[in-house]
Parts: structure tokens; C-alpha cells; sequence
């Protein structure tokens, strides 16, 4: 059974890691480990940004290419110690900074599917939902401080990159047009 990925044999390690995430979430979770290093889960994360990559690469738009795979990473990181400090003093979460992490790098199998349009919702949908499913099982938290966990992490972060006037690069470019036209951040005018 594939509880984590391993790169001694990363292709049907992956392949494997990858089809449980997707088919059988919440018993992928309950039986991940929340230790071991953070290795494992992102070179897991790697390969699902890469190969939406990939896909962007060949049907466009090729400028996410590259940024995808930065911006993933830089999301999972940063995202990580944001949701772990909301989960522990606001709801006093058990998870420390290696669970939480290992849940976000693992949620994110679906990205590996956000290079097909018509589809990119639906993937946005199932990448929050084993968001959620991952907090509650490194956090030991029911639903509803798993889902108020991540949108306090979302405000906390969204305010911090309006502010330093970086949601250009947080927010996808995609849904740049639906929000109203005003300055982003306060060295705009």
C-alpha cells in the first residue's frame, strides 16, 4: 500500500501515491505518516507541479510554465508555517510544522491536473477539500476547524501580500479580472 511517495522507485511510487490521494483521500490521510522529513512530500509536489508544467507548456498559457512550479513551492512553504501558527493559537492544534506540511505537499495531487481548462475549478474544488481532510488529520481537528483554519490562513495570508502589493503573484492570473480595479498595496496611488 502506498502511505508516502518513494523516490527509490518514484514512478510507480508516484503513480501509486498519487491514485490514493485522488481515489481514496481521507484513508491516504489517516494512514500518512507526519513524520520522516519533508523530502518525500516535496518531491511529490514537484512532480504533480511539474506536470502541470508540462501541460501548460504544450496547450498554454506557457508563462505559467516556469511560475507554477515556483510559485507552488513558495505557496507550500510559506502556506505551511501559516496554517500550522492558525491551527495551533487559534484552535490549538496538535500539528507542528513538518505534519502540516506533509498534508499541503500531499493535497496537492490534484495541480497536476490544472493545466486542463475546463476542468481548473473542479481541481481548485478537490485541492481545498484534501486541504481541509489533511488539516484535520495533523491538527486532530473536526471539519469546522479545519475549514475555519484554512480561511483564517487565507486572510492571513491574502492581507499580507495585498499589502506588500504582491497579489499579482498569489493570486492566480486568471481571476486578475473578476476583482475590482484598485491599488495593490500601499505604495500604489
Amino acid at each position: 500500500m502506498h502511505h508516502e511517495l518513494q523516490t527509490d522507485n518514484l514512478f510507480e511510487s508516484f503513480t501509486g501515491v498519487w491514485k490514493r490521494v485522488i481515489t481514496e483521500p481521507r484513508r491516504f490521510f489517516e494512514e500518512m505518516p507526519v513524520s520522516g522529513g519533508l523530502q518525500n512530500p516535496l518531491v511529490f509536489l514537484l512532480v504533480c507541479l511539474a506536470i502541470s508544467a508540462v501541460g501548460f507548456l504544450v496547450i498554454g498559457p506557457r508563462a505559467l510554465a516556469l511560475l507554477i512550479i515556483v510559485l507552488g513551492v513558495v505557496r507550500a512553504f510559506i502556506g505551511a508555517l501559516v496554517v500550522m501558527v492558525v491551527a495551533q493559537q487559534v484552535f490549538r492544534g496538535t500539528g507542528d510544522y513538518e505534519a502540516t506540511f506533509r498534508a499541503l505537499a500531499y493535497s496537492g495531487a490534484p495541480v497536476a491536473l490544472l493545466w486542463i481548462p475546463l476542468i481548473r475549478p473542479l481541481v481548485a474544488l478537490y485541492l481545498l477539500f484534501l486541504v481541509v481532510l489533511g488539516i484535520e488529520r495533523v491538527h486532530g481537528f473536526d471539519v469546522g476547524k479545519a475549514v475555519l483554519t484554512l480561511l483564517l490562513s487565507f486572510v492571513a495570508i491574502g492581507t499580507v501580500v495585498w499589502t506588500l502589493g504582491l497579489a499579482h503573484l498569489w493570486i492566480p492570473a486568471s481571476m486578475m479580472p473578476m476583482l475590482p480595479m484598485m491599488p495593490m498595496g500601499p505604495h500604489c496611488t
